[in-house]
């Protein structure tokens, strides 16, 4: 019985090591905070200006946000406006009486989802 490993078995092991590290490196970060799993969405009754102000109230006061306007859309970003390095987004879509709200938080695990539980928070406070 011989058990000696041959330079192919080798070569075949090392490239499976390094496929199942790239495919791990690549389901563990999604660039696009839109595309990430931490999330939330819902509607509010106030106009999208004042709750963003609700949002980012309930924020830390180190906390960077950004605010832009896109195609009708009101969104709140915290320390980026680029969807690829930002760790907060929560956009707004002016609807008539209801506002629906989309929320995302990268790594909300960090603070326990505090961005998601402002942006559900503000959408239930009285107007």
């Amino acid at each position: 019985m011989n058990s000696s490993i041959t330079p192919r078995m080798l070569a075949h092991g090392v490239m499976l090591s390094i496929l199942a590290g790239f495919f791990l490196a690549g389901c563990a970060h999604d660039p696009d905070i839109r595309m990430g799993h931490d999330n939330s969405s819902g509607y509010t009754g106030k106009n999208p200006s004042a709750y963003l102000s609700c949002v980012k109230s309930e924020l830390p006061r180190s906390a960077k946000t950004y605010t832009q306007e896109n195609q009708g859309a009101l969104a709140l970003y915290v320390d980026s406006t680029d969807p690829n390095l930002a760790t907060g987004l929560v956009e707004v879509k002016d609807s008539g009486q209801q506002h629906q709200y989309l929320a995302y938080q990268r790594d909300a695990w960090y603070d326990q989802g505090r961005l998601l539980d402002a942006a559900l928070m503000c959408s239930r406070a009285s107007l």
